[in-house]
């Protein structure tokens, strides 16, 4: 009798399928995240990992990048997952108040990447980032080139975390958008 239902309990096992790769699939992979202020809210717009010309965001109103993750996957994105966090682009209007809070937060995360970019931007830049796909890697691109001209420059959230644990004045790249996106270095001073 049980030589009759061991193939069958075989077979099904094997119908079933790994649940990690079920995980895998239905995971919400975010590139990157920009933060900026609208109708006098914070906003945190993930961007999803895919394959196509126009980029999928989700823009999530939240106080802090801790809050915006989880509203995110409890309200917006299913599965999400930062561990390929590539970029967290601030609004300059909004870096004060955000910027040392939310790396402060990030270092304390064992899931993100320690060579995640970290940038100040202009309004026109998050609106491109919304319009092309391309433009996050033209911007990785460029804050590596400004990296490797001018080393002082923070540009990943690991380096910026320590640079504020110094309460030493640094720079961080400043990504700009008006016909095309420019990359230079903005002076941060951190409070005493």
């Amino acid at each position: 009798m049980l030589n009759k239902f061991l193939p069958l309990c075989c077979a099904l096992c094997l119908l079933t399928g790994c649940n990690n790769a079920h995980r895998i699939e239905t995971a919400s992979v975010i590139e990157n995240v920009c933060v900026s202020r609208s109708a006098d809210k914070l906003c945190y717009t993930f961007f999803l990992l895919e394959d196509s010309d126009k980029p999928h965001a989700v823009t999530v109103p939240a106080g802090s990048f801790e809050e915006a993750r989880r509203l995110a996957e409890e309200q917006y994105i299913p599965h999400v997952t930062l561990a390929k966090l590539e970029l967290l682009l601030i609004e300059q209007e909004v870096s004060g108040e955000v910027m040392r809070r939310d790396i402060d937060y990030i270092s304390t995360q064992a899931y993100f990447s320690p060579i995640a970019h970290v940038a100040l931007c202009d309004e026109g830049t998050i609106r491109r980032l919304k319009r092309d796909n391309s433009a996050q890697e033209l911007i990785e691109r460029q804050i590596d080139l400004l990296h490797s001209e001018r080393p002082e420059v923070k540009t990943d959230y690991l380096s910026v975390f320590n640079a504020y644990a110094r309460r030493k004045r640094f720079s961080v790249p400043l990504i700009t958008a008006e016909k095309e996106l420019r990359v230079s270095s903005k002076p941060v001073i951190p409070a005493q």
